[in-house]
């Protein structure tokens, strides 16, 4: 079995907005929208929805340990009508200029519970989690995938303390090219031996522990909220810990003003099997230590997280997007992004349109038609997919900033769909003023 991971996205257009009735026009200023048009409602929406399509809670920012800057993400989601749950966490060391990164797939019933693995109950402790900090098998890795197998070919999981884990390996043209872990099993205080068996030779496995824990007390769960994560990279097998604490200051960032986008006609179905919800966290004052390869980093800084629920497309016709966002040194934050038509990607070095979403200091919601403008050109040695590592933003008369990748090689590499996922900085003017700040650059090409 092969799963193609789907990637977190804006997903829609400036449609969503004008279905509110909401029409800028791009030689205007950025309107504001009315807060009482949101569709999301605080804080019972920070909880999961039973009955979405998709799901999920997905953290970015910069980070700083005195002058040295990381990038991160802490990402977990839930694809009930494609019956399987992802995380994926990923650490940018600018100063070294190292990227590390993980994806890790969680199959039902063993794997994942789509009905427990958040928290629905308002009136409960806010919880998210993927993998478990207590069991040392999340996934297996093919470390080499041998010669000569066939489709009677086994996995053996032995050790580590453990019991009840079941793998299947994916072989293609003799070869094994994957193993699918099932069922992690339970009580692997170790890490277990992983053994292939078959007619064939030369196929290594290895264990890898993973996961991530999202948790705060109920009441207001924007604020305090503890995050646990274990990355382990795919390549080198670096580990990376994140434990953090995060308190939002200020109202949720409401993306496209409404928060709520018609994506299928509503005779089709329910509302969250027919429309998109998506709102942000964006000003979350962010504390605690991040643990590379053994040496702990005392880190602070302002972080961003994304909440997006209901229906996000198929399997079989998935969406390609750019996005940037910005936390600016005025207060403002925005959200910037376009749909690709078909498998196009964006011409370089020519503006194309895209949509942007604005929170001004106080807390008021604008949008506003914008330009995006891909320069430097970046091909990644993993995928040879062609990426940008910079973006001139263009609001109107409004704002011209320049989004700009803090590292190269910040692509998530995944079998299917890989995506550009990088920490950036962020320069121009805004409302004729100088501004700086730090930013996010998403490309699914």
């Amino acid at each position: 079995m092969s799963l193609s991971i789907p990637q977190r996205g804006r997903g829609a257009s400036r449609a969503l907005a004008a279905s509110q009735g909401i029409q800028p026009k791009a030689a205007d200023g950025p309107i504001p929208v009315p807060a009482a048009l949101s569709g999301i409602h605080m804080p019972a929406d920070h909880y999961m929805h039973r009955g979405a399509p998709t799901e999920w809670w997905w953290n970015i920012g910069t980070l700083t340990c005195g002058d040295r800057i990381f990038g991160f993400e802490i990402n977990a989601a839930a694809f009930r009508d494609r019956n399987f749950a992802f995380s994926q966490i990923m650490l940018s060391d600018v100063a070294n200029q190292k990227h590390y990164q993980r994806t890790t797939s969680y199959i039902p019933p063993a794997g994942v519970d789509f009905d427990t693995w958040a928290q629905s109950d308002p009136t409960r402790d806010w919880h998210v989690g993927l993998g478990r900090i207590d069991n040392q098998l999340s996934t297996i890795d093919v470390v080499t995938g041998g010669s000569g197998y066939d489709d009677k070919t086994t996995v053996v999981v032995s050790g580590g303390g453990g019991s009840q884990a079941i793998a299947y390996p994916i072989v293609v043209g003799g070869v094994v090219t994957a193993i699918q872990l099932t069922n992690p099993g339970r009580g692997y205080t170790s890490r277990p031996t992983v053994t292939v068996v078959g007619k064939g030779s030369g196929a290594t496995a290895k264990a890898v522990h993973s996961y991530v824990t999202m948790d705060a007390a109920w009441g207001d769960p924007t604020k305090n909220i503890a995050i646990v994560a274990k990355l382990n990279d795919r390549v080198t097998g670096t580990e990376a810990l994140f434990d953090l604490m995060l308190s939002q200051e200020g109202s949720p960032f409401i993306v496209w003003g409404v928060g709520v986008g018609p994506i299928k006609p509503p005779a089709s179905g329910p509302p969250l099997q027919t429309n998109n919800f998506y709102y942000s966290l964006t000003n979350l004052k962010a504390a605690g230590t991040i643990t590379l390869d053994g040496e702990v980093h005392a880190v602070t800084g302002v972080t961003w997280m994304d909440h997006e629920y209901g229906f996000f497309g198929t399997a079989a016709s998935p969406t390609k997007w750019l996005l940037q966002d910005a936390q600016l040194s005025n207060g403002w934050t925005l959200s910037n992004f376009c749909v690709l038509p078909g498998t196009a990607s964006p011409p370089e070095g020519k503006p194309s349109a895209s949509f942007v979403t604005l929170r001004d200091p106080s807390g008021q919601m604008y949008v506003h038609p914008s330009t995006m403008t891909p320069t430097v050109k970046w091909i990644s040695p993993h995928t040879g997919v062609e990426y940008f590592l910079q973006y001139e933003v263009k609001i109107g008369d409004f704002a011209d900033l320049t989004v700009k990748s803090l590292l190269p090689d910040q692509e998530f590499v995944l079998d299917t769909g890989s995506v550009y996922e990088g920490v950036a900085s962020v320069t121009g003017t805004f409302k004729g003023a100088a501004v700086s700040g730090t930013g996010w650059i998403e490309q699914a090409i």
